[in-house]
């Protein structure tokens, strides 16, 4: 019979627990205790262990587990780093417990332990805070090992102008935005640069709407596939599939949000929830939406619009045209004219989630 970790934990804590129950009873008895005191000790020796059969799994594996999820979610070099962080702390609060030995008791005792512990956790923090400027040092020593001479910190190699302390920017890709399919386009015009991070659960979203019984949610997926191929493929920005995980969270777009919070990296998106609540917590967002309205020709009220009338509008004698932006203009009385171009005046913008808006009213008399 194989037996598990939790019950040789849960046996351990109950048999401490109600020890100690019973400790505790009989150091309150009186050295010849009589029947309500032996009663007091035994119902503390089974409260003991009934709450260590309980919670004992809960104060010892349980937090072990979760940090050895969240250790997982870490790069190999970010634990090393802040690990040599945690050793210098240490080293420099051994060498402070010298002078507050000297304390008197029982300061002595209890402040040398606290000064190890807080200089401990402050060498994490400290390199956890500056890893990117450390990072950027040990770029720019092996640039100046490369060239075999030292360089002031923070100037370029004149011997190799083309060196660069800074990193390249880098972006973590949304499902929406693979789906979407813009952000390829936007990639080719060169006004992005950088590398474009797919993390393993949104590539996992993606094949579980490829893999889909439903014909619209397929389709997305198996488009989504194809275009992060096509992007991987062109190669006119890297496009790197990173295995992150973030154990805290269990929806794909919470942990996208920790990830660029945690990493300091720009979202690309065009899902206006996950961009409020990115926003909200601090996260940069870049919005294909936002794109799209920013280069989009404005119009304005009172303008005058020759527009072909595609289809029928959703109200009683609505007709429907597009501008060659792709901008929906919905034209009163403009029902029975389609198939034909006609000339309208703008009298409102609608801006929604989505995109914009434009009512306009056909033109009792042409504009000459």
């Amino acid at each position: 019979m194989r037996i598990s970790l939790n019950f040789i934990v849960r046996i351990s804590g109950m048999l401490i627990l109600a020890f100690l129950g019973s400790s505790l009873g009989i150091g309150l008895s009186s050295k010849t205790p009589d029947e309500n005191q032996l009663l007091a000790t035994q119902l503390l020796m089974l409260s003991g262990a009934g709450l260590g059969l309980l919670v004992t799994p809960r104060l010892t594996i349980e937090p072990v587990q979760n940090l050895l999820n969240h250790t997982r979610s870490i790069p190999l070099n970010e634990l090393l780093f802040v690990g040599s962080g945690g050793l210098l702390g240490l080293i420099f609060g051994v060498l402070l417990t010298i002078p507050l030995a000297l304390l008197p008791q029982p300061l002595n005792q209890y402040i040398p332990i606290i000064a190890s512990i807080m200089s401990f956790y402050a060498g994490i923090m400290i390199f956890h805070l500056h890893k990117r400027d450390m990072d950027k040092l040990a770029l720019l020593w092996q640039a100046n090992a490369s060239n075999n001479h030292l360089l002031p910190v923070g100037k370029p190699s004149l011997e190799n102008p083309e060196t660069k302390l800074e990193e390249a920017p880098q972006f973590l890709l949304d499902t929406s935005a693979i789906i979407d399919g813009r952000i390829a386009e936007v990639i080719k015009t060169g006004f992005l640069t950088g590398t474009l991070l797919v993390p393993n659960f949104v590539l996992a979203e993606l094949q579980s709407l490829a893999d889909s019984s439903d014909d619209l949610r397929r389709n997305k997926g198996r488009r989504g596939l194809d275009l992060l191929n096509q992007m991987q493929e062109n190669g006119v920005l890297p496009v790197k599939i990173i295995s992150a995980d973030v154990a805290s969270a269990a929806r794909v777009d919470d942990k996208l949000v920790l990830l660029a919070k945690r990493n300091q990296q720009p979202i690309i998106t065009n899902d206006f929830n996950l961009n409020r609540v990115a926003v909200l917590q601090g996260v940069k967002i870049l919005n294909l939406n936002q794109l799209s309205e920013a280069v989009r020709p404005p119009v304005l009220q009172d303008q005058h619009l020759f527009v072909l009338i595609r289809n029928e509008g959703n109200a009683r004698q609505q007709g429907v045209g597009y501008l060659e932006d792709g901008t929906p203009v919905i034209v009163e009385d403009a029902r029975h004219k389609i198939g034909e171009q006609v000339e309208a005046v703008v009298t409102r913008l609608h801006q929604t989630q989505t995109g914009r808006l434009v009512f306009a009213q056909m033109c009792e008399e042409p504009l000459r």
